[in-house]
């Protein structure tokens, strides 16, 4: 009886450190910011580094401007091309949240266009956009 008590011992203790060392492996594993492209019809979106979107608008005809932001991300510059907009947007907080953009036609004609993104938070420092939609 005596000799089975060290045997326990030595096996609950290398299962305790096998668990230890698994968990600081799975805490320090580095962030690998995810980057992806989502399309549509006559838009694209790239996410960059994780939490930066650039997202492009193909519509020349139009003069495009954003009309409200949540607070989990925001414009903080865009600019014209030949094929219609580019904007530069940066995720601030995690959640979700919805960006109207404004499209207005040369006839003074103006329709809405909804971003909505998912933002999250890795390793309580990284934020990460998550998924992408934009709709009339």
């Amino acid at each position: 009886m005596k000799k089975k008590l060290p045997l326990i011992l030595i096996l609950l203790g290398a299962v305790i450190a096998a668990a230890a060392a698994a968990a600081i492996f799975a805490f320090n594993k580095p962030y690998q910011p995810t980057s992806f492209v989502a399309d549509g019809e006559n838009w694209s979106a790239a996410v960059e580094n994780g939490s930066e979107l650039i997202l492009s608008l193909n519509d020349a005809s139009a003069e495009w401007s954003v009309a409200s932001s949540p607070e989990c991300f925001a414009s903080d510059y865009n600019s014209v091309t030949e094929n219609g907009a580019e904007f530069h947007i940066i995720a601030l907080d995690e959640g979700k949240g919805d960006m109207v953009f404004q499209s207005t036609k040369e006839d003074g004609s103006v329709e809405e266009y909804i971003l909505t993104l998912s933002i999250s938070r890795h390793q309580k420092t990284y934020l990460q956009i998550d998924s992408v939609a934009f709709d009339k």
